[in-house]
């Protein structure tokens, strides 16, 4: 699955708002200490800042706003996750920078986390979602526009997602 499968089913906005404009993901990447996903770039490229069916933000390296900014949430999650650990709670995956560890990429409006499990090379990287306020984690074994295209496409759906979602006519709209 590729991005422009997905763009069949939510329509790119003309003006993709804080979309990179050079295409330049080197330095992100570098503060990241990692290489991105090719489809997470591309999503970004064509889609910008903005929500899934109204329900679905992917995180934004170039976004200003810090609660969808990839930077911002990266750190945001991981301590979160960190500091249960530290209470005793017992994760059923390693955390990032941990090699095969959870990196986040996007959130639901009710709190679920999207999570890259960084197993392999980026491009390999399969789609883990955490359910809100829950130790439940449940993993997808596919990329990430393999994972939108069948929400949306209402081939999968997560447990921890409402029956409701998708709508029938799914879209994108522009976020800041």
């Amino acid at each position: 699955m590729s991005v422009s499968d997905v763009a069949r089913l939510i329509t790119p906005p003309n003006n993709p708002n804080e979309a990179p404009q050079q295409r330049d993901w080197s330095n992100i990447e570098a503060a990241l200490a990692t290489s991105l996903p090719e489809d997470y770039k591309e999503f970004i490229n064509l889609f910008g800042t903005g929500k899934i069916d109204n329900f679905i933000w992917i995180f934004n390296p170039f976004s200003q706003n810090e609660n969808v900014n990839l930077a911002t949430k990266v750190h945001v999650q991981l301590t979160a996750l960190f500091e249960l650990q530290a209470y005793g709670e017992v994760l059923p995956y390693k955390l990032f920078p941990e090699s095969n560890g959870v990196f986040p990429f996007g959130i639901t409006e009710n709190g679920d986390v999207l999570y890259w499990h960084t197993v392999g090379q980026p491009d390999a990287w399969t789609v883990l979602v955490n359910e809100a306020w829950s130790p439940d984690w449940e993993a997808f074994g596919m990329i990430m526009t393999e994972f939108l295209f069948k929400v949306l496409g209402r081939q999968i759906r997560p447990n921890a997602f409402p029956s409701a979602f998708p709508s029938a006519t799914p879209n994108f709209i522009r976020g800041h």
